[in-house]
C-alpha cells in the first residue's frame, strides 16, 4: 500500500482492507504469528498425546513411569502435572512475544498507513 489512508478504521472500504492485506508489513506480521502459533500448537499437542501413550506403556511393558520420584509420587503423575506448567509457560511466552515482536510490527504497519 503506497498511499496513507488518513481515515478512521470504521471508514475503511473493501479496497482499503484488500490493500492492507497485500502490505508487506501485514504479510510479515501474519507469517510470524502463524509460525509462532502453529509451532507451539505442535509442541503442546505432541506433549499432550505423550501422556496417554506413556500411561499405556507403563501399565503394560515397563515400570519406568511408575518410578517413585518424590515420596510416593510416580513420574507419570509429575508428567501429567507438567501439562499445566507447559500451558502456563506458553501463555506467558506468547504475551511476551506479542508485546515485543507482534506489537512492534503492528505499530509500524499503522504508522505506515497513518490510520487515525
Amino acid at each position: 500500500m503506497s498511499q496513507p489512508l488518513n481515515k478512521n478504521v470504521d471508514e475503511f472500504t473493501r479496497a482499503d482492507w484488500d490493500g492492507i492485506a497485500q502490505s508487506p508489513k501485514f504479510r510479515e506480521l501474519s507469517r510470524r504469528k502463524f509460525s509462532f502459533l502453529v509451532g507451539w500448537w505442535l509442541v503442546s499437542t505432541i506433549f499432550y498425546f505423550i501422556l496417554p501413550v506413556a500411561a499405556g506403556y507403563t501399565t503394560g511393558q515397563s515400570d519406568f513411569f511408575n518410578t517413585q520420584v518424590i515420596g510416593h509420587i510416580p513420574l507419570l503423575y509429575l508428567f501429567a502435572l507438567a501439562q499445566y506448567a507447559l500451558c502456563l509457560f506458553i501463555a506467558i511466552y506468547y504475551a511476551h512475544w506479542a508485546r515485543t515482536k507482534a506489537d512492534k510490527l503492528t505499530v509500524e504497519l499503522l504508522n505506515e498507513l497513518k490510520v487515525k
